[in-house]
């Protein structure tokens, strides 16, 4: 079974309100719209649209003749509004959407009391194999104890889904090109640091250091597979789902009390509507 099939029973017969972002481009945001549409003749739930004046005046026209159960909020601060909704349970979760995320993370932070981020992304090959990646976030798993945090975050996740965790750590190089270069040599050191904290930790876990080798990760059926740090996660992601023909559906922001769902501001179809899934499956209702 693929994991979004995972989050697909969850959500089933749920019932939630909702949030998404809206941006500036008009084409993205009628995306995001026309996808709600479609995941609300399956689901029945409630969606917000969050946006800046412009972007919700853009969208009138366009649900002047739908029937679907909605609310479009007008805000000239929609990243502070969606949050405040969310803390006011007002709304059961938030999807970023359109959103900036530099503007969607301060008050993220602000009004939710949260110090460290850790968002966990579901990708899919071009192949269709499915998998957990992280992490996305330029800024995350900066340090080794922020990485053993983020993964421990994912393992409970997983766990929760009553997904066995596979665990696939990678490295700057392979063990064989220590020596080369300093910073790719601290990868290497980490990733090794961190697969033997882990088993010993937890000594049933299916953990182990692939190098620089995703693709090794993947031919050995990994779930959950770690970037050596925040900026090649998140190249990786790019290169996958923009350019290498993959597929993402969201990434969960993992450790929170709310359910909260990251989405790139130029993310596919099948993006929006994988984080309305893992939105819906995730909502404590």
């Amino acid at each position: 079974m693929k994991i979004l099939n995972f989050f697909e029973s969850r959500a089933k017969g749920k019932i939630a309100n909702i949030g998404i972002g809206l941006g500036s481009e008009q084409s993205q945001n009628l995306k995001v719209f026309k996808t709600t549409q479609y995941f609300l003749r399956k689901n029945s739930s409630k969606i917000y649209f969050f946006g800046e004046p412009k972007a919700i005046s853009q969208l009138l026209n366009e649900s002047a003749t739908t029937k679907f159960n909605f609310e479009l909020i007008e805000s000239s601060k929609p990243e502070k509004d969606i949050i405040t909704y969310l803390k006011e349970n007002t709304i059961n979760a938030v999807i970023r959407g359109n959103l900036s995320s530099s503007k969607f993370l301060i008050p993220l932070k602000h009004i939710l009391n949260i110090t460290e981020i850790n968002r966990l992304a579901l990708l899919e090959s071009f192949d269709g194999k499915q998998f957990f990646f992280g992490p996305v976030g330029i800024d995350e798993c900066n340090d080794y104890q922020k990485k053993i945090n983020f993964i421990e975050n994912a393992i409970i996740l997983l766990k929760s889904l009553d997904v066995e965790p596979r665990i696939s750590i990678l490295s700057g190089g392979r063990l064989s090109d220590t020596g080369r270069d300093e910073y790719v040599d601290k990868t290497i050191n980490m990733a090794k640091q961190v697969v033997s904290h882990l088993k010993e930790k937890y000594p049933k876990l299916n953990i182990r250091h692939d190098e620089i080798l995703i693709e090794t990760s993947l031919k050995n059926e990994s779930n959950l597979i770690i970037a050596p740090d925040g900026i090649s996660g998140n190249l990786t992601y790019r290169t996958l789902v923009h350019l290498g023909g993959g597929k993402a559906y969201g990434a969960i922001y993992m450790g929170l009390n709310s359910t909260i769902i990251d989405t790139s501001r130029v993310g596919k179809i099948s993006e929006i509507e994988g984080a309305l899934i893992l939105s819906l499956a995730l909502v404590k209702t």
